[in-house]
C-alpha cells in the first residue's frame, strides 16, 4: 500500500523525490535490493559515469538515472525502505474498516494477518485517539 501523496516522506526519500519526483522515487526505492542480513536497509551505489547497462537505467530509465547520477554521483544511497510509513497507512485503514463495522475476521482475511494482530492494531488506534482527545 503506497503512502498517501500528502504523507511527509523521510528525508532520505525526499532527497531522491526532489530529483525525480515523488512517485518515481517511491517506485525506485521499492525496487532497490535489500542489504544482506539487514532486510530493513536498501542500499545502492550511484556511479560517477553511467553505463547503459547499469541497474539504475533498468529501474528508472535513462533520463531519470542520469538525473540521479548527477545529483548523487559517487555516493552510496541508503534510503528508508518506507516500511514504517506503509505500516502506519495500513493500520489506519484497519482502524477505519473496524470503525465502519467490518468484522475483525474479515479484516484479518483481507490483510492476511491474524485476528489477534488486527485486535492489537485496533486497540492501539483507540488508545492513540483517547490520548489525542485528552492530551
Amino acid at each position: 500500500m503506497p503512502p498517501k501523496p500528502s504523507t511527509k516522506l523521510p528525508e532520505s526519500v525526499q532527497e531522491i523525490a526532489d530529483v525525480i519526483g515523488r512517485e518515481k522515487a517511491l517506485d525506485f526505492i521499492r525496487q532497490l535490493p535489500r542489504s544482506g542480513s539487514r532486510k530493513w536497509r536498501a542500499c545502492i551505489y550511484i556511479p560517477k559515469s553511467l553505463p547503459m547497462d547499469h541497474e539504475l537505467v533498468s529501474m528508472l530509465g535513462w533520463e531519470d538515472a542520469n538525473k540521479i547520477c548527477y545529483a548523487f554521483s559517487g555516493m552510496i544511497l541508503q534510503p528508508s525502505t518506507l516500511k514504517g510509513m506503509e505500516r502506519a497507512h495500513r493500520n489506519k485503514q484497519i482502524a477505519r474498516a473496524h470503525a465502519e463495522g467490518v468484522p475483525v475476521s474479515e479484516i484479518a482475511d483481507v490483510y492476511e494477518m491474524s485476528k489477534y494482530q488486527i485486535r492489537e492494531i485496533i486497540a492501539h488506534a483507540r488508545k492513540s485517539e483517547r490520548e489525542a482527545a485528552y492530551g
